[in-house]
């Protein structure tokens, strides 16, 4: 279940346009577009194979809205959080 964290921010990325909304709220389907745990938004791009059963998901961060090309986020600041954490992960 996503915490209130990642319910305002889902809200906060999907109030650009409608189609990023309603695409964001998966209440039919699992969104291919969704809000990470680390607060970025990401889009899946596509499968690999990590195990034999199930494919694993690719990601990647979403920096303009595909419906109606607001700007979401900023890329340094995207990439400057996604280092700090594969540094914590190294350590």
């Amino acid at each position: 279940m996503a915490s209130d964290t990642q319910n305002q921010q889902t809200a906060e990325f999907g109030s650009c346009c409608e189609e990023l909304g309603q695409v964001m709220s998966g209440e039919e389907f699992e969104p291919l577009i969704t809000v990470g745990g680390d607060g970025i938004l990401y889009m899946s791009v596509g499968l690999i194979d990590i195990d034999e059963d199930e494919p694993g998901m690719v990601d990647h961060p979403v920096f303009f809205c595909p419906f109606c090309n607001t700007k979401l986020q900023d890329p340094e600041a995207v990439r400057a959080q996604l280092e700090e954490a594969f540094a914590a992960d190294e350590t």
